[in-house]
């Protein structure tokens, strides 16, 4: 709970910096990511904090918000990045489209199956395009915050990984999702080096 409070704070902090910095809409994108991915964080720790007190249907809202707000989080990276890489016109127009598209195909399937691991499905495909779009403003651009947000995003996924195979530090005191927690905010951190400085094509 305490991670997960801690990771919430972190996004929240770091989404302020980001709208702060710049008034591009992909730049504004980014920061709505961050700011849910802050709500997955909240919602989620409530969950492991206090989920043996509370009515089993507000624990099974809470874990829905959690998925839906990271597969939100998720869409808004990818609309950021298309507004950040693609001049306006019908290439853009469907290209967004397509995030709307897979944003709602995402929701309508964990409001049924509101479980964790269907969200890092979903943001698998997301960060493998997110790599790419990152690391061709770091060749071509031959941008640092590019490089530095592209170093976030394999740290993003490397603690996914972790996540995932239940690795963690200590079964109680620090367990896999402790120390997912631990590496997915120095992972924003550096993600957000990256998205203070998208601003939209034209």
């Amino acid at each position: 709970m305490l991670t997960d409070y801690a990771l919430a704070g972190v996004a929240w902090m770091l989404a302020r910096a980001m709208r702060r910095s710049s008034d591009s809409r992909a730049a504004a994108l980014w920061a709505l990511a961050f700011a849910v991915t802050g709500l997955a964080a909240l919602a989620g720790g409530s969950v492991h904090g206090f989920g043996i007190l509370l009515p089993a249907r507000l624990v099974h809202v809470l874990q829905m918000g959690t998925v839906m707000s990271i597969g939100l989080g998720s869409a808004c990276l990818l609309a950021g990045a298309v507004l950040a890489a693609v001049r306006p016109g019908p290439p853009r127009r469907v290209l967004l489209a397509l995030c709307g598209l897979k944003l709602a195909a995402y929701l309508a399937w964990v409001a049924f199956h509101p479980e964790f691991r269907y969200a890092l499905y979903d943001s698998l495909p997301a960060a493998v395009l997110l790599l790419g779009f990152l690391v061709q403003r770091w060749i071509r651009g031959r941008s640092p915050a590019a490089a530095i947000g592209t170093l976030g995003l394999l740290l993003s996924i490397a603690g996914a990984a972790l996540q995932y195979s239940t690795l963690g530090i200590h079964p109680v005191w620090f367990s896999h999702n402790d120390l997912y927690h631990v590496i997915q905010a120095g992972a924003l951190w550096l993600l957000h080096v990256a998205g203070r400085e998208l601003r939209d094509a034209k």
